[in-house]
């Protein structure tokens, strides 16, 4: 009897002191997360999943896209008209030729929003700025002495200005092209902080404080108007929202740690190793079993393809794919057109235009997206699909 009841204790008894202790990590006040972030994805008080998620109103009936690669990738060679493109973040640091791509934009008629603390230093010679950065204010919440940020325009100020308690610099511009520049916010020092920068046909805006378009800037006090104010110096147009140049966006996340992210599958997987410790605890006596007959594989070039396909699929590495991809469409080039892929010149890329029939500007993004792969670490799976795009329309259209 004694034994019966220390196995019900055991079978029961166990089993439901760690599924409580399951509940209560999986469940237990998480601390705040107070890194910054700037992605739609994140409720984190220093993400912009509130702002994005606002911005059809904002817009009007107007698409909202996403892009998740630089913007010279993600234009590609056909260039909008009459677009915004948002990128907001606590720097900008501009790779390829992201700047010559948001002058393209800008002479077409696109208007440009990004709001940074610190801005790609070419980029800002170019159009002859300069900027005085500052420390970071981190006020104790509730204090009267919070940092404030306005608008310029007369029938958007705010009298008394919209006060920021945390995370707010004071950065401010020093020096601006007058003549071409407007004037459109001030800090609390009554330096400016936002501008507007005309360009051909369209206007690029600048503004130095992104943390006022956050989650937690825009449920403090009525300073989601200064946001929405901001903002609505833009048309109402089809918008480009950017993810590709956000904090952390290189960083390298393993599936652990997106499981441990959400609840529901932290949950699922403390269950799963309270599930393998039962089944090792009452099942520890081994059992023989059948040895099954394993047929070997056919030795095809079809059964070989797919094989390898299943493999890279399931590992996912992307980053891989693409570099296998740039180098036999290089060893198709040399084959086909008798043009030697390295070095980069100005000449390979007008002999290989000159016979291929593709424009040059095709040729030389293409190359340069191939070679900047030595350069990163990981690639996503929508980076791949373009890249991929870029290579099958040179096949497709080379003569």
């Amino acid at each position: 009897m004694n034994k019966q009841k220390s196995n019900n204790i055991l079978l029961f008894g166990i089993p439901s002191l760690i599924l409580i202790l399951a509940f209560v990590i999986t469940y237990a006040p998480k601390p705040i997360d107070w890194r910054l972030s700037y992605s739609k994805k994140d409720s984190k008080p220093f993400g912009n999943k509130i702002l994005f998620e606002l911005l059809p109103v904002l817009m009007g009936d107007n698409s909202i896209s996403t892009s998740h690669s630089d913007l010279s990738f993600f234009v590609g060679d056909e260039l909008p008209e009459g677009e915004n493109f948002i990128l907001i973040n606590n720097q900008i640091l501009f790779e390829n030729n992201d700047s010559e791509t948001i002058d393209d934009l800008l002479l077409k008629g696109n208007n440009v929003f990004i709001a940074a603390e610190k801005y790609d230093e070419g980029f800002l010679d170019s159009l002859n700025i300069k900027i005085e950065l500052s420390q970071i204010q981190q006020l104790p919440f509730g204090s009267k002495d919070s940092t404030s940020l306005n608008l310029a325009n007369r029938q958007l100020k705010s009298a008394f200005g919209y006060g920021y308690s945390k995370g707010i610099n004071n950065n401010f511009f020093t020096s601006y092209d007058t003549l071409h520049t407007s004037v459109l916010g001030i800090n609390s020092k009554g330096k400016t902080n936002f501008i507007r920068v005309k360009k051909g046909s369209g206007w690029l805006y600048l503004h130095l404080n992104p943390i006022a378009f956050t989650n937690y800037s825009l449920l403090d006090n009525d300073n989601a108007d200064y946001a929405f104010k901001c903002l609505s110096y833009l048309p109402r147009a089809k918008t480009i929202w950017d993810e590709h140049y956000k904090v952390g966006m290189h960083r390298q996340k393993t599936p652990l740690s997106y499981i441990f992210e959400n609840p529901p599958l932290r949950l699922a997987y403390y269950l799963m190793l309270i599930g393998a410790i039962l089944f090792l605890i009452f099942e520890s006596a081994r059992r023989q079993r059948m040895i099954p007959i394993v047929k070997p594989l056919d030795n095809s070039t079809v059964n070989f393809v797919e094989t390898i396909g299943r493999l890279y699929f399931s590992k996912k590495n992307h980053l891989d794919i693409a570099t296998k991809k740039f180098t036999y469409f290089k060893e198709f080039v040399r084959s086909k057109y008798y043009v030697r892929t390295s070095p980069l010149t100005d000449e390979m890329y007008t002999q290989l235009a000159e016979k291929s029939q593709i424009p040059i500007r095709s040729i030389r993004q293409l190359f340069e997206m191939g070679e900047s792969l030595r350069k990163i670490k990981k690639l996503s799976e929508a980076d791949l699909e373009q890249f991929n795009r870029k290579i099958e329309y040179f096949y497709e259209n080379c003569q």
